[in-house]
């Protein structure tokens, strides 16, 4: 079972800071739920667009050069 820690929060000797994500056992989750935020285990679901590249956005005007063509 997966923690993320609403603050700084100590857990068998390793501190963790706001926001980041740990594991924990399932027998610690009752108490825990006083310093995290439970994340259950799931299957991870495969993203296909994640694995392709994004194309760079481009910001701002575009270049005299470009708009008299």
């Amino acid at each position: 079972m997966r923690a993320k820690a609403k603050h700084w929060v100590n857990y068998n000797g390793t501190w963790h800071m706001q926001g980041e994500t740990f594991e924990i056992d399932k027998a610690d989750a009752e108490e825990m739920k006083l310093y995290a935020e439970l994340i259950e285990d799931e299957e991870p679901v495969a993203d296909t667009q994640a694995d392709e590249p994004k194309e760079a956005v481009r910001r701002g005007r575009k270049r005299k050069a470009e708009t008299e063509e």
